[in-house]
């Protein structure tokens, strides 16, 4: 029975602290001359004629203001400063929320002296959020670096936990802006 509950605590701290964590990348295109980028301006976001609600939560203009805010610290921070009239690239950010199941089989065995024991079958639904962060070439409008974080979202949190999750996620995405030759 010990060994029991202790395989479920162990599983349920797992499970948590998975949850908390963000999941980072970077794409860039190694040919591109990210030296020669200093000014930037956000680029205008395509409208989606449909009408679902999925499209008006990722549509959510107090959403928008806190990204590219949080952004404009984060690339000003760089040393990139910002130029409506003539940018040296262009950002954008895309969003989405999808709904995913976590199942988690606790397996079944043989314990001491051949008693069977049963873990059973744990199932966790969550709301994972993702954000990608594109950087374009002005000129030649092409996608030049691109960073994306994916991580579970926390409905009940609160507006200053939000928001400083949000300001960690985005130091997390543009720590590898300008990316470094390797």
């Amino acid at each position: 029975m010990k060994t029991a509950v202790l395989f479920l605590t162990l599983g349920v701290m797992a499970l948590v602290t998975g949850c908390s964590s963000v999941n980072i990348k970077h794409d860039y295109d190694n040919e591109a001359n990210f030296a020669a980028l200093k000014t930037y301006a956000w680029m205008a976001a395509p409208t989606n004629a449909t009408g679902s609600v999925q499209a008006a939560l990722q549509r959510n203009s107090l959403m928008d203001k806190r990204i590219k805010e949080s952004t404009d610290r984060q690339l000003a921070a760089k040393g990139y400063t910002t130029d409506a009239n003539n940018p040296d690239f262009l950002v954008m950010y895309h969003v989405g929320a999808e709904n995913k199941i976590n199942v988690t089989d606790w397996g079944y065995g043989y314990g001491r002296y051949g008693r069977w024991y049963g873990g059973g079958v744990e199932v966790n639904q969550y709301k994972e959020g993702t954000l990608i962060l594109d950087v374009i070439e002005a000129k030649s409008k092409q996608l030049v670096w691109r960073g994306f974080a994916a991580a579970t979202l926390d409905p009940n949190a609160s507006m200053e936990t939000r928001k400083k999750r949000l300001d960690d996620v985005m130091t997390k995405i543009l720590a590898e802006f300008p990316p470094t030759a390797k």
